[in-house]
């Protein structure tokens, strides 16, 4: 049950070598211990959305109309506004107002998820439209990876209205005829799928473990797996056995049904990505730091039933629908930075602050597979993917938008890492060694103490190539972090930079047909015995990344060239001597 594919096992990749970071609020990711922490009976599914590509084509943005007119909502006919049943995003994706035709996205989507250690996606198909053509996208992807060995998020499908038509319909296009096999989500020996059994066919029910779609306003379903709860704390929701089977965690929730009366109307008794302890925060950018998110994993942490289903990951829009007189315009599921649900990272804003939380109360909830110290001459290896030269060429949300990326040029495949008493050496295999401008396989190196990261190997300075034989190693300057405890966090993220530097001496490159070999002293990193006698172990956070471009932000992680492993966290190495 629940294997990747009957023909490959995981290799090591981000299953079996845990990433840590320390994030833009200064929050540390729980690390690794020397042996595993993984906990059995501990499974963790991400509500997964479908739909942008298959509405309307105009962009409208809630959060930029309210900003600039607090009365916006009562200006019915304002043309800032779409019209009834106009799909309007709540704010800017971090990857912009992509379409979800973008398979440069969606591969960078999965990567990301697969290392926050989700174990299945629940796409939604709530309102009987299944959007045929996202779902062969994202499932052709994962199955990719998923045949390269790799432990990807499982898929599922959950519906509600005309659920027996959708189900069928979700049946004889992907299941029946035996498509992406190695992506399905199963339990007990079944693909799992959420609808109303009686609604279905025999078939299906028979092919099918069904679970019960379950509502937020509904009254308790026994065998319920729910996408929202509007209780707090949540209900733990029981199988047909009577035994706790799944909870519900949300980054918001809006138990008033419409979340666009808390942004346009003052409505209070929705609950904002802020809230915590009874209240919505009212303090400046306290929507940044996931409160209300933090409460909802702490009630999983604390009741810990075997299925934790989180919402969301890229909802994004809400359609405008016709409200009562005395509050004209309505927006149900997300209407702005505050009420919204989205984990995706934001373009500004929380950036990757929701991404990061939710890699941290995975891990708390899952555990992890342990780190072990490597010992002077033994070789790790951190396994890549096959596809970091894939490029961007994609319309967006609007015929207008066009978002093109070809600052990719290679695929970083392995990476084995090893140490002498004096040296630390990185062996980067690659699909093939591009010129040596831009960021020429840099290796980021933290020593984990604050967020961002402490070192730059392989360093150049703007527009000058590397050099083969001796390269430079370069010492990246920043603030102090953040603490967590701070009200007033600024958004600009200053402690993110990469780009201001010194050099502080040299590391050896050479380069193969196929390879990269990076080798710096040890002490030129602050590290080893010959700087700390007493020492007898160090540990860094690594990451390689190569791109026709400089990185000068963390943000550069996310969406230049090939890094792995992508985005803020790096992997964990420790060695003793």
């Amino acid at each position: 049950m629940n294997n990747i594919s009957d023909k490959k096992q995981p290799v090591a990749g981000f299953k079996n070598m845990p990433v840590c970071a320390v994030d833009a609020l200064g929050r540390r990711m729980p690390e690794p211990g020397i042996s595993s922490t993984e906990r059995e009976n501990s499974t963790v599914g991400l509500f997964y959305f479908l739909w942008l590509c298959c509405h309307n084509k105009k962009l409208y943005n809630i959060s930029e109309i309210t900003d600039a007119d607090p009365e916006a909502g009562y200006k019915t006919d304002d043309p800032k506004w779409g019209g009834i049943g106009d799909m309007h995003y709540w704010g800017e994706p971090f990857y912009g107002y992509y379409s979800m035709d973008d398979e440069w996205v969606i591969r960078r989507h999965m990567k990301l998820i697969m290392q926050a250690e989700i174990d299945f996606l629940y796409f939604d198909t709530t309102n009987a439209v299944v959007y045929e053509p996202v779902c062969h996208r994202v499932m052709k992807v994962l199955q990719e990876y998923a045949l390269q060995g790799f432990k990807i998020p499982k898929v599922m499908f959950y519906t509600n209205t005309r659920s027996g038509w959708t189900v069928q319909k979700i049946y004889e296009e992907f299941y029946k005829p035996g498509l992406y096999r190695e992506t399905w989500f199963e339990l007990d020996g079944k693909p799992v799928i959420i609808a109303i059994p009686g609604e279905c066919s025999d078939e299906v029910r028979e092919f099918f473990n069904i679970k019960l779609s379950q509502w937020p306003n509904e009254p308790t379903k026994q065998g319920g797996w729910p996408w929202m709860d509007f209780e707090k704390p949540q209900r733990v929701f029981e199988n047909l056995q009577g035994e706790p089977e799944s909870i519900n965690v949300s980054v918001a929730q809006h138990p008033q049904i419409r979340f666009g009366d808390s942004v346009m109307y003052g409505e209070t008794t929705n609950c904002g990505r802020a809230w915590h302890d009874g209240d919505n925060d009212k303090g400046k950018n306290a929507w940044i730091k996931g409160f209300n998110l933090a409460e909802q994993f702490e009630r999983a942490l604390e009741t810990h039933p075997p299925i934790v289903l989180v919402t969301g990951w890229n909802e994004w829009i809400a359609g405008r629908w016709q409200g009562p007189p005395e509050r004209p315009i309505m927006f149900v599921d997300c209407a702005n930075y505050e009420f919204s649900r989205d984990i995706e990272m934001m373009r500004d804003g929380y950036f990757d602050n929701y991404f990061m939380q939710l890699i941290s109360y995975v891990r708390k909830y899952k555990g992890t597979r342990g780190v072990a110290p490597s010992p002077c001459g033994e070789k790790t290896v951190y396994e890549g993917f096959t596809d970091g030269a894939f490029k961007r060429d994609c319309l967006g949300w609007t015929d207008e938008i066009r978002f093109e990326n070809s600052t990719m040029r290679t695929s970083i495949k392995r990476v084995t890492v090893s140490h002498t008493e004096k040296d630390l050496k990185f062996e980067i295999e690659a699909s093939e060694i591009p010129e040596r401008s831009g960021a020429f396989f840099n290796v980021f190196i933290s020593t984990g103490e604050r967020a961002g990261y402490d070192f730059i190997l392989n360093y150049a300075p703007e527009g000058a190539p590397v050099k083969e034989g001796e390269a430079l190693v370069a010492r990246i300057v920043r603030p102090d972090p953040y603490s967590v405890e701070m009200r007033d966090v600024p958004v600009e993220r200053p402690c993110d930079r990469l780009d201001s530097v010194f050099v502080i001496g040299e590391n050896s490159l050479e380069i193969g047909e196929n390879t990269v070999t990076v080798t710096v002293p040890l002490t030129v990193l602050g590290l080893g015995p010959d700087v700390n006698p007493e020492g007898k172990t160090d540990e860094i956070w690594f990451k390689v990344a190569d791109s026709t471009e400089s990185y000068k932000v963390i943000d550069d992680f996310y969406d230049k060239g090939d890094v792995l492993p992508m985005g803020r966290a790096g992997f964990v190495y420790r060695m003793t001597y």
